[in-house]
């Protein structure tokens, strides 16, 4: 996978996280489902050796620990 494939697909695996934390009703079941996104995403990033990517992901799984 390219830099720029892995790019694209840790952004589209945090605006999914993003959106699920948004749009679903059931509040454990949003929270699981965006923590597994992340942590996907989280994984792409490190897989790919992309370093900021790394931090936006670890950002958010941060922001879930808080709630």
């Amino acid at each position: 996978m390219s830099e720029d494939e892995a790019r694209r697909r840790v952004r589209q695996l945090l605006l999914s996280g993003d959106n699920t934390l948004k749009n679903r009703t059931d509040d454990a079941a949003r929270v699981g489902r965006a923590r597994s996104r992340y942590e996907d995403a989280l994984a792409a990033a490190r897989e790919a050796g992309l370093d900021d990517a790394v931090v936006f992901a670890q950002r958010r799984l941060d922001a879930l620990e808080q709630r």
